[in-house]
């Protein structure tokens, strides 16, 4: 029998095994804690094998790539790009790359505040929607599909995710053979993806608590707090804006991540991708001229394909090359590790109710409010002073 053989931690939910079933048997479903797996539905497999040869996870092996990688400190050079980043923009000079040959850009963006998706655009508006940082897993859905019919057209594509994606996409794309001379591959130094359940309860009881929907999220606000900073903030239907550490505390605590997060082989600067984005954490080191709190991206390239599109757009950017051995986040050395009360934090998500579950762990500390009014308020006086 040749069916794929998972266990939790084992499997990163990048779905390329339930793309590529030539039978439609595998779906992902949602688990108890919010993580989708692949489900077999017995009467429509035919034992092709091929779930078991498409994935990733349990045959990437980073000794087996050409151990080279360029290190670049990198903001671009429009300054409301970098405003509207969580970053410094990279990704975007990438995308407007891709765009200005009708291309096609993938990335994940909030479909509401409750839920985060991976999806395609080809305008510059639609890929705005892709800017910020993203603290949950999104559901890829049938992205690795729609990316092989786009090159099988000529389309110029670029894909960016988690590594557990885009290596997933990449193995996808092997087995269906399909050329990848026009695809261009992003992914991120990741901590760790957290339930995208746990985040549509969350988000359900802080609306129900302060008595108001919340029309729009942001996992880390910099034009409130700067780049440095790591708040959520929502906003509300009441024109309000409310700020918290609730979410980003748990996310740094290392409780809320799926199983295999914690024993990832991507955790590695050495990768099939073209290029790796993050935040550079420790540029006031390396390229103290970034150290102003606007955001700075830490750029690794991987490939001759990502060093020529880099080439291609680096007269956007600013830019410095720096060492690698002097850049890497701790996410590129190891995985996270579980945090002390995983344990606890899961027992106690599975026996409270939602109110007393989320009254522990998410609202010990109230929220911090801030209304549209009294920040713009507050702004007025910094530019008066600075004046």
């Amino acid at each position: 029998m040749n069916r794929i053989q998972i266990t939790k931690q084992t499997c990163a939910g990048c779905s390329a095994c339930s793309q590529i079933c030539p039978t439609n048997a595998i779906s992902m479903v949602e688990d108890e804690r919010g993580f989708l797996y692949p489900v077999i539905t017995e009467n429509k497999c035919v034992d092709c094998g091929l779930c078991e040869k498409v994935c990733n996870f349990n045959s990437f092996a980073d000794e087996e790539l050409v151990q080279t990688c360029e290190c670049y400190a990198v903001r671009h050079k429009d300054e409301e790009e970098v405003k509207t980043s969580r970053s410094g923009a990279a990704f975007m000079a990438l995308a407007d790359f891709v765009l200005d040959q009708n291309g096609i850009v993938f990335g994940a963006e909030f479909a509401d505040p409750k839920t985060v998706i991976h999806k395609s655009e080809n305008t510059k508006d639609g890929v705005n929607n892709f800017k910020g940082s993203k603290y949950v897993q999104s559901d890829i859905g049938c992205c690795f599909s729609e990316c092989a019919e786009h090159l099988k057209n000529g389309k110029v594509v670029l894909f960016s995710g988690t590594p557990c994606q885009v290596h997933g996409l990449l193995s996808f794309l092997n087995n269906k053979q399909i050329a990848k001379d026009k695809l261009i591959t992003v992914d991120i130094v990741c901590h760790g993806v957290p339930s995208r359940k746990l985040w549509r309860e969350y988000v359900a009881e802080t609306e129900r608590r302060h008595k108001v929907d919340i029309i729009s999220a942001n996992f880390r606000n910099k034009e409130l707090f700067g780049w440095k900073d790591h708040k959520e903030s929502f906003v509300f239907s009441d024109a309000t804006t409310k700020a918290t550490t609730a979410w980003t505390t748990l996310f740094y605590n290392h409780v809320m991540f799926r199983e295999s997060c914690y024993v990832c082989p991507y955790t590695t600067p050495y990768r099939d991708s073209d290029i790796t984005i993050a935040d550079y954490w420790g540029i006031e080191k390396n390229a103290s001229e970034f150290d102003d709190d606007k955001g700075v991206n830490l750029l690794l390239i991987h490939t001759k394909k990502g060093q020529e599109v880099f080439h291609k757009i680096n007269e956007k950017l600013f830019f410095r090359k720096t060492e690698l051995f002097t850049s890497m986040q701790p996410n590129l050395q190891h995985s996270s590790e579980k945090g002390t009360n995983y344990e606890c934090f899961w027992s106690d998500y599975r026996r409270l109710s939602t109110r007393k579950f989320f009254a522990k762990y998410f609202f010990v500390n109230n929220f911090v409010f801030f209304s549209r009014r009294v920040i713009n308020k507050i702004k007025r006086v910094v530019r008066n002073i600075l004046k």
